[in-house]
């Protein structure tokens, strides 16, 4: 499914990247924004692997709930530039590159015969780079709306999701206390819808608001090596893998050339 919304999208982006595109008026966009994370929840990529061995297993934890760490990214900045041109007077087109930098993910593992929280931490962060497609609503329907262009538009990109070591704790232990397992890397497909409008400051610059979804793909961490408080060399274990979608609100200047 997402290869044939990539193939359909790139359509519509090669039609607009005509030779009425490359005479058409260009643009540089920079900004940045705020951004939160729905739910991430850490899983096995394997769950029945055996050697290594899965970290969770399959089956109920202590909450019910399958064996796993359920929480978020929190609350992040979002920093982005991009490059663009309006092939037509109500279609807009850019690539823009994305930063979502200091993520800090915080959730409970449920695993069982553990009394107590289970709390689990760790560091991330992302980059996006996306090919866009923005529909100009005043323009498309001939209404006149002043300094405001009100616009609705879409991406197609990749990412590529970084977490270091996840640390998970349990304090209500008398002798395990911390496993801390490996950080991880991926690139993946990922995609944007958003709405907007545009106020226009002078002949050349607008202040671009938007509120945006973006679906990023994967969080992932490596398999290797787990460290045990009470097994320093620790154990070798599977990876593990979570949803990355947001929301957010972004501001961006915008200089038409």
């Amino acid at each position: 499914m997402a290869a044939k919304i990539s193939g359909c999208f790139l359509l519509l982006l090669a039609l607009a990247l005509t030779e009425q595109c490359l005479a058409a008026q260009w643009y540089l966009r920079a900004g940045g924004g705020y951004e939160w994370s729905l739910d991430a929840d850490f899983h096995d990529r394997n769950p029945l692997s055996a050697d290594p061995p899965a970290l969770f297993g399959q089956g109920p934890g202590s909450d019910g709930r399958a064996l796993g760490a359920y929480g978020d990214f929190g609350n992040f900045p979002a920093l982005e530039v991009a490059v663009g041109t309006l092939p037509l007077q109500w279609l807009r087109t850019d690539l823009s590159l994305t930063y979502r930098p200091e993520m800090d993910y915080r959730g409970q593992a449920n695993f069982l015969n553990v009394p107590g929280e289970q709390p689990v931490s760790a560091k991330a962060e992302s980059w996006s780079a996306m090919v866009n497609l923005f529909l100009e609503i005043a323009d498309l329907f001939h209404l006149d709306m002043g300094p405001f262009t009100p616009y609705v538009g879409g991406g197609l990109g990749v990412s590529y999701n970084h977490i270091d070591e996840m640390t998970y704790r349990f304090p209500g232990l008398t002798r395990h206390k911390i496993s801390v397992t490996p950080s991880g890397s991926r690139m993946d497909f990922a995609w944007m819808t958003c709405v907007g409008t545009g106020l226009r400051l002078s002949k050349k610059l607008l202040l671009d608001l938007s509120y945006r979804y973006s679906d990023l793909g994967r969080m992932e961490t490596d398999p290797g090596n787990m460290f045990m408080d009470i097994r320093p060399a620790g154990i070798e274990i599977t990876g593990t893998s979570a949803p990355f979608r947001t929301h957010g609100f972004m501001m961006a200047l915008r200089y038409d050339f």
